[in-house]
């Protein structure tokens, strides 16, 4: 019985204290708007037609009493400041919300195949954030992929407890983590875990262009000018940056706004786009999803783990293959800064720390 996935799509209302809302199709409008400086083409892109979304611009300049757009002959239609404010809230609530809203449509899917069908696997993987992670579930078809965000040595832990089929975790390409490798060490015993490489990524620094003049290492967020957008504690990129602190003899106190932090990689793009910190530490593929300039830094490599008494499951099969196969590969290396480097290959736990 084949079942179609579905996918949850949030829809944002704007209202006042009144209960007046501006029309669903707004901020999408005003996305499109910033894309094509046209009100036709943004109109065609939105489904609507010109008329119409004429008058969704002028509803909303009377709703907020000031225009959110400036149309002029040769010139096409753009953004006002307060137009600018709009659409980047909503990016910002967007990249806020975007892996709990991909939890919550495995969890729908994988409660809906349960009901549906019980001839429909599952694979409960729990993984830090990543793009190429969040491929996955696109290439691995023959199964329900259930896909829970979690840090690196608490996926590991749940591996370990038996909570989950698969756990992904991260460790530095170029430099030591003597705490990190400590835990995993602990949580990956060659005897009864196996490893799958998966991925290299580039991390660094994430600027808007006019900040990014001046700022070459991780030294210039010494500068008191900039503010700074972390990654939560426990996540790999966290530990990543302040290994780099530490080896650099960087003070965390001397960084502004060090301890204010984000849950993904495009949530920390989006407050730097969005004008609510000046850089941020992350993957340059979520750098160029914004149009954020890039300072590379590091790199790191992601790995995979399952138990070793799972080895010859349909499961496991069926996840290794798909890293292994020529389409998703293709995908992740369509990444910027993500490479495929014998992705879907065995290693042991020992090799990783030798």
């Amino acid at each position: 019985m084949q079942i179609n996935n579905l996918k949850l799509i949030p829809n944002w209302r704007i209202t006042d204290l009144q209960g007046e809302r501006l029309h669903e199709s707004f901020l999408p409008l005003l996305q499109s708007i910033t894309q094509f400086n046209k009100l036709t083409k943004a109109a065609k892109q939105c489904d609507l037609s010109y008329r119409h979304a004429w008058n969704i611009l002028q509803e909303a300049e009377a709703f907020f009493g000031a225009p959110v757009t400036t149309m002029k002959r040769g010139r096409g239609a753009n953004l006002t400041e307060l137009g600018k404010v709009l659409l980047q809230a909503n990016q910002r609530i967007e990249a806020r919300l975007h892996t709990q809203m991909e939890s919550l449509d495995m969890e729908l899917n994988a409660e809906v195949h349960r009901v549906l069908s019980d001839q429909i696997g599952v694979i409960l993987i729990h993984a830090s954030h990543g793009y190429a992670v969040a491929l996955i579930p696109e290439h691995l078809t023959q199964y329900q992929v259930e896909l829970h965000y979690h840090g690196p040595e608490d996926a590991l832990r749940a591996l370990n407890a038996g909570a989950c089929k698969i756990a992904g975790f991260n460790l530095p390409s170029q430099l030591h983590i003597s705490q990190s490798e400590h835990h995993y060490r602990e949580l990956l015993d060659d005897a009864s875990i196996k490893v799958l490489q998966f991925i290299e990524r580039q991390q660094g620094l994430m600027l808007r262009a006019e900040n990014s003049a001046g700022v070459a290492s991780i030294a210039d967020l010494t500068n008191h000018r900039l503010r700074f957008i972390n990654r939560q504690p426990r996540s790999g990129t966290r530990k990543l940056f302040d290994q780099l602190l530490i080896d650099a003899n960087i003070e965390t106190h001397s960084i502004q706004g060090y301890e204010n932090h984000e849950y993904t990689h495009s949530a920390i793009a989006a407050h730097v786009a969005t004008g609510m910190a000046d850089v941020g530490f992350g993957v340059e593929a979520a750098a160029r999803r914004f149009d954020l300039d890039f300072v590379p830094v590091t790199q790191d490599r992601y790995y995979w783990a399952y138990r070793a008494e799972s080895e010859h499951e349909p499961e496991i099969a069926a996840f290794r293959q798909t890293l292994l196969s020529t389409g998703y590969q293709q995908a992740v290396n369509a990444l910027p800064g993500y490479k495929c480097n014998h992705c879907g290959e065995l290693t042991t736990a020992s090799a990783l720390f030798s």
